[in-house]
């Protein structure tokens, strides 16, 4: 995308007040950045501008990811080993990942033995993380050797015993589409199960209803007689909620929504829509398929960011204003935490850029608000109906001047 810099913006607006940019007031400086942030908004949302207009693979929950601590009750998107599931599941206990105290080889068979009671069984996947020896880190399917213990197949020999902080992750699912009955259970939109009885021997991947308090669980460690509320023999079933937050790790977070589709609308011409709506979680796709693709804005940042300074504390989120070199002056957002790395470091900062388009309106918009602060009434009008009249010229441009075919249209959300 084509940018502009935030201090060419801020410098054209002083001039066009009337005052050199070298000699522009701090307090001034503010008041017009106000000003300009408030009309990159009306710019930003006016229309969804191919510069700032994504259309993003979405899942509904994050995706699994091994070594990741999970506690009882939390909902992943699984993309599958070997054959690919793409499904959802819910953790049924905590004690996720599991710690390896003991790792050790015959050949190409690797012992591993857990600090406790694993809860897997033959056929169960795994990811062991953190072992040295590499060759030890992979995703396997186990055998079981005991409660606490299960053997799985290295690639080659490694040539020693395991050391270092090793995890064990237990996959929710195997290459052919069993749930790992220990530790996840499918997600679902609703449950279904015969009555609790305290007689009766349960078994891993069994589900009860437990009346007392209107609610499914599903057993991940054998039981007799013990109430569904114990949660060392089951664990609570929560319905399953498809929706895509509008703030997801990882992902770009989302302003307005265009629409939601099946399949990639930019490749394929087979894409469906399905029935989407907005609430508060996100956008809802009760119907939808387990993974969709999204075409939406992105989200608006108002300038509000302070002159950044050396060992101040910046936390995820936080917006400075920086001098990258000579007199371009840009806003930056924090993405990692830091209180001495500058802006400038992209692993820590990231730019908000200004579109290109922008400029002009941003101007003379900005400038009208201080007409308008000023008294200046009908010359504000004059600057407003000017910058109204730069934007109107850049949709031209793109509706007009550059034909375009196969437009998606907007659908409703209903």
């Amino acid at each position: 995308m084509r940018t502009v810099n935030y201090s060419e913006v801020l410098q054209l607006l002083s001039e066009l007040a009337g005052i050199p940019y070298a000699d522009l007031p701090t307090a001034t400086a503010l008041t017009y950045r106000g000003a300009i942030s408030r009309w990159f908004r009306k710019a930003w949302e006016v229309e969804y501008w191919p510069e700032l207009t994504r259309c993003d693979q979405r899942y509904y929950r994050a995706a699994w990811a091994a070594g990741t601590t999970y506690a009882a009750g939390t909902e992943v998107f699984f993309k599958g080993n070997g054959a690919t599931s793409q499904s959802y599941f819910q953790s049924l206990r905590s004690g996720m990942p599991l710690t390896v105290t003991s790792l050790l080889r015959t050949g190409t068979t690797a012992l591993a033995v857990t600090s406790g009671l694993h809860g897997l069984v033959t056929g169960d996947w795994v990811t062991i993380t953190g072992a040295t020896p590499a060759g030890y880190n992979l995703t396997a399917q186990i055998t079981y050797f005991a409660g606490n213990a299960f053997n799985y197949t290295l690639a080659s020999d490694p040539g020693a015993s395991g050391s270092g902080t090793i995890l064990c992750s237990p996959n929710p699912e195997s290459s052919t589409g069993t749930t790992c009955a220990g530790w996840w259970y499918p997600c679902q939109s609703s449950y279904s199960g015969s009555v609790w009885a305290l007689a009766t021997a349960y078994v891993a991947g069994d589900v009860v209803y437990y009346p007392v308090n209107d609610t499914y669980y599903a057993c991940h460690t054998a039981s007799t007689g013990n109430l569904p509320t114990n949660t060392s023999y089951f664990g609570a079933l929560t319905v399953f909620d498809k929706y895509v937050g509008y703030t997801q790790t990882g992902f770009t977070a989302i302003g307005d929504v265009r629409d939601v589709y099946t399949k990639n609308p930019r490749v394929l011409k087979t894409y469906a829509t399905p029935d989407w709506t907005l609430t508060q979680n996100g956008v809802q796709v009760p119907n939808g398929p387990n993974v969709v693709w999204l075409e939406y804005r992105t989200r608006f940042a108002p300038l509000i960011g302070s002159d950044w300074a050396s060992g101040t504390s910046y936390a995820v989120g936080d917006q400075v204003l920086y001098n990258s070199s000579g007199s371009i002056k840009n806003f930056y957002t924090c993405i990692q935490a830091t209180s001495s790395v500058a802006p400038s470091n992209t692993a820590y900062w990231t730019i908000l850029e200004i579109p290109y388009l922008f400029q002009p309106y941003l101007v003379h918009g900005a400038f009208a608000d201080v007409l308008r602060m000023d008294g200046q009434m009908d010359k504000a009008f004059q600057q407003e109906k000017l910058a109204e009249e730069y934007l109107e010229i850049e949709a031209a441009k793109l509706f007009n001047l550059q034909p375009q075919q196969n437009r998606m249209d907007m659908s409703a959300a209903y």
